[in-house]
């Protein structure tokens, strides 16, 4: 064992030597020429820089500094492969100075270019200034837009209804963005919203003294059916198949589209007026129980007359579970009539077994 390794030490030995002869015989103390023609372009909270990379044939990288806002010294280093770099995270509208060197492989550092600017607005601080804040059903909604399309998190800070501190947040980049606080009791609390970066950077928390809305479940006396696609008015038998069986407060009763003397296709759909004007939070429904063969997307619409009619979107509908499925409508609409409708689904028929408003009545 003892020759071995030996022998491994005597033939790493012109190895090691070899290394260190090449340091010692480098010699190369010539600096290489600066970055040239750089350009800085001001952005929200940031820059974006660029420059002219030195030709010298063993320049390796750019170092760039910096003194953020708060006197902490920054530095970054730029591959001979790049010759510009997006800086981020600044904190304050102001000038910053930047710091250019160029470095070869060994070592040698060219003379210092210097190049200023005035950043944009930091967009956490951007943000807090578009917050619209209003009270919800059940909570609240945080609206915002955002110019500077950088990446934010709004967070808001509240209590439950147990008084237990809780915390939602959204990150976005989005144009327009909106935060929704939602199974509150209609009790005023303050609402602690802070708005920062990708980074962490945040501005100021601004307080909100807001009640929730209360939300309750619209009442179906004097619901009537305007119309329909089709019902299956037989072959249910009395309890079940018309589309009155989905509003008769049963979730075990059902509507099912036409199957006896014709089978139509989707879209399948009925038409309720309410006979009351209803603002609106969510819809609430309920598959046929123990049935999976109902519709996978379903749309709901909304309107005052019951001729014009405003489409909220199609949805996911699980006909998989039992258990009620809710779809938060965000605009809040107020209607006395609304459409559901079934878009599709794995056969040609669909049923429903219950479908709820929630919100408020006038």
């Amino acid at each position: 064992m003892k020759t071995k390794l030996i022998y491994i030490l005597f033939a790493l030995l012109p190895f090691l030597f070899g290394i260190s002869s090449c340091k010692e015989d480098d010699g190369d103390t010539t600096p290489p020429s600066p970055v040239d023609n750089i350009v800085i372009t001001p952005d929200f909270g940031g820059f974006k820089l660029s420059w002219q990379n030195p030709t010298d044939v063993d320049f390796r990288y750019v170092d760039l500094s910096y003194t953020d806002a708060l006197g902490n010294l920054w530095s970054k280093k730029i591959s001979q492969y790049g010759n510009s770099t997006q800086v981020a995270g600044l904190t304050e509208e102001k000038d910053y100075t930047f710091n250019l060197v160029s470095y070869d492989k060994s070592g040698n550092a060219s003379g210092t270019k210097t190049i200023s600017g005035k950043c944009k607005t930091p967009p956490f601080l951007v943000i807090a200034q578009e917050l619209v804040v209003n009270p919800d059903f059940g909570g609240i909604n945080v609206k915002w837009g955002n110019t500077c399309g950088k990446q934010v998190a709004v967070m808001v800070q509240y209590k439950d209804n147990n008084g237990a501190k809780q915390v939602q947040t959204t990150v976005s980049n989005k144009p327009n963005d909106v935060l929704f606080v939602s199974g509150l009791q209609a009790k005023s609390q303050v609402f602690k919203i802070t708005v920062s970066d990708s980074i962490g950077n945040a501005g100021p928390t601004k307080d909100f003294n807001l009640t929730p809305l209360a939300e309750s479940l619209i009442e179906k006396n004097g619901w009537e059916v305007v119309s329909f696609s089709s019902e299956e008015a037989s072959g249910e038998g009395t309890s079940n198949g018309r589309v009155i069986h989905a509003i008769d407060g049963n979730i075990n009763s059902f509507w099912h589209s036409q199957w006896a003397g014709g089978t139509p296709p989707y879209p399948h759909w009925f038409i309720i007026n309410m006979n009351q004007t209803v603002t609106i939070s969510r819809f609430e429904c309920y598959r046929r129980q123990g049935d999976s063969g109902g519709p996978d997307k379903i749309k709901f619409y909304t309107s005052m007359d019951g001729q014009t009619w405003t489409d909220l979107g199609e949805n996911a509908f699980n006909r998989n579970v039992n258990t009620a499925q809710s779809y938060r409508i965000s605009s809040n609409p107020e209607a006395r009539y609304f459409k559901f409708e079934a878009t599709a689904g794995p056969n040609t028929f669909s049923h429903l077994g219950e479908i709820n408003v929630f919100g408020s009545a006038k």
